[in-house]
């Protein structure tokens, strides 16, 4: 609620916390008139947005996570333009809040600088997207047969019934990155079984596949042919220059852990990569029983 500009009512879903979020936010709830708490017990992060969405009064919907810092102007900037009608669909940037050696690590494999971001192909986490309501109902909604990846299948409904995303790049939240090695595993293994569930991006996963496949051969190979492991050594730099050039903003005051994250990233970008295949076979094992999911709750609408 700090920011320039207050919202008229603010709408948050409980998925079935068990640390009294839920009693707190209620009690919150009496003492500011413009705050609704909504429990759902079991709901997942689709079914958690589409409640609220439908709860709420206004044609102007924003959207972020319980959990993110929002800048100060966030909603003012990501408001702006649906307000002055330049736009149906707005999106800002997602920031991390990254604390601990391993969580810039992350940050720099995983989160582009803002220069890096094109507004053409910009695909906005939900954390930090507005729209208005009747193109969320023109669309159907967040996919609720879908536990993880469901923003970016809002996105790619989005641009198929020919809505762009305005970027505003001055409308910003800031998240925290995963803490523990376990925790980053089971979040990309999550987002590569949900683009597998729902048919996403298959060309970005075949290329993973597709090169961890010919490293192999070639270091197979490579007891014939010794020099071949050389040849990877230009891929590689190439691989690793994007997080390698992030890490000089990321570690900008701390020089030391910004050389050590130099021969950090390479295990890490490996870690991920595994967790990324490791989950998207997983939810190609799925992904029957996801269309028939899928289906029947179509038939219910």
């Amino acid at each position: 609620l700090a920011q320039t500009r207050r919202p008229e009512e603010v709408i948050v879903v409980d998925g079935g916390s068990k640390d009294r979020t839920f009693e707190i936010l209620k009690s919150y709830a009496d003492r500011v008139g413009n705050l609704t708490v909504i429990q759902s017990r079991g709901a997942n992060i689709s079914r958690g947005r589409n409640l609220a969405i439908a709860e709420a009064t206004s044609d102007l919907i924003v959207v972020t996570d319980v959990g993110c810092q929002l800048h100060p102007r966030w909603l003012e900037a990501i408001s702006r333009p649906l307000q002055e009608g330049s736009a149906q669909v707005v999106a800002g940037l997602s920031q991390p809040d990254a604390r601990s050696f391993l969580e810039k690590c992350l940050a720099a494999v995983n989160v582009p600088l803002v220069e890096e971001i094109e507004e053409e192909t910009f695909m906005p986490s939900s954390r930090c997207i507005a729209f208005r309501k009747r193109v969320w109902e023109e669309v159907g909604g967040y996919p609720e047969w879908l536990d993880i990846g469901e923003d970016m299948n809002f996105n790619f409904k989005l641009k198929r019934m020919g809505y762009s995303i305005q970027l505003v790049r001055e409308a910003v939240v800031y998240w925290r990155m995963r803490e523990t090695l376990r925790e980053i595993f089971r979040q990309f293994f999550g987002y590569a079984r949900g683009d597998a569930m729902a048919g996403m991006y298959p060309q970005r996963h075949l290329i993973r596949f597709t090169t961890y496949l010919g490293l192999l051969v070639a270091l197979s190979l490579s007891p014939r042919f010794p020099y071949l492991p050389l040849l990877l050594i230009p891929l590689a730099l190439i691989y690793l220059s994007k997080p390698l050039r992030r890490s000089v903003r990321v570690f900008q005051e701390d020089r030391l852990g910004m050389i050590f994250s130099w021969l950090a990233m390479p295990f890490l970008m490996l870690y991920l990569d595994l967790a990324k295949m490791a989950g998207y076979v997983n939810g190609l094992l799925k992904r029957p029983r996801m269309r028939s999911l899928k289906r029947k709750m179509r038939s219910k609408i």
